[in-house]
């Protein structure tokens, strides 16, 4: 049996692909309320994917290491970088980071996943979490034209 934040990835990732299949290059221009586009929303999505796949291979690797993360400078760097990406490049960007932080968090040992959760990181873990308010955010721009 899968664990449920397995699951929950994998629900939130065919969410994610079916979102990308149907966006136009107009729809990854447009501005969520906060001001950023789609693409850069993406992009996001995309980066704290990488960062929870480099989180993981680390903890496999070498064991469990919590540290703190400046969520909001690193949200910030992330901005001023998406604006070099084509919003194009984005799509297949995000859709591989979900594939691959998907594949290595399903491979996490149960004692390891153990660990993470324990310590309150589950959310590496389960990256199902922050897709999911993203992608809403992004439906509802769409649906609201």
């Amino acid at each position: 049996m899968k664990p449920t934040y397995v699951v929950a990835n994998d629900s939130e990732r065919a969410r994610l692909g079916a979102l990308l299949a149907r966006l136009s290059d107009e729809d990854l221009a447009r501005r969520l309320p906060n001001g950023l586009t789609i693409a850069t929303v993406l992009v996001h999505l995309a980066f704290w994917d990488e960062y929870g796949l480099s989180t993981l291979r680390g903890w496999r690797d070498s064991g469990f290491v919590d540290s703190h993360t400046d969520f909001e400078a690193i949200n910030s760097a992330v901005v001023a970088l998406a604006a070099a990406i084509p919003d194009r490049a984005v799509v297949e960007m995000v859709r591989a980071a979900a594939d691959a932080v998907d594949r290595e968090a399903e491979a996490v040992s149960p004692e390891l996943a153990e660990v993470i959760q324990s310590n309150g990181k589950l959310r590496t873990l389960e990256r199902a979490q922050h897709r999911r308010i993203h992608l809403g955010q992004i439906e509802g721009v769409l649906l609201g034209s």
